[in-house]
């Protein structure tokens, strides 16, 4: 019964968005403010991407290889501290 009616309400509650997005990309003025809104994120992010760089800040991708290049390290670091296989002892030769 209630996952009847969480369903009944969700299905609802997609119509009416749907209904609103219909409504609001049929309005040309909304669209045209929605280009320039998106327009001027994009320039936003170029300028602060600018402003980070001057600051010298790291960006994703900086730290994600830096993060592999860390990760590299240990691993040698370990197989460094890891003991070395021992050979045999060599037997002395009966003279």
């Amino acid at each position: 019964m209630a996952e009847t009616i969480i369903r009944q309400l969700m299905s609802r509650g997609e119509e009416l968005a749907t209904e609103v997005t219909n409504t609001l990309l049929a309005n040309e003025a909304f669209v045209e403010m929605l280009k320039k809104g998106i327009a001027v994120k994009e320039i936003v992010d170029k300028q602060v991407a600018v402003a980070l760089k001057r600051m010298n800040v790291a960006t994703r991708k900086d730290l994600a290889r830096m993060e592999a290049r860390i990760a590299a390290l240990e691993a040698e670091l370990e197989a460094a501290k890891a003991p070395a296989p021992r050979s045999k002892p060599r037997r002395k030769k009966a003279v």
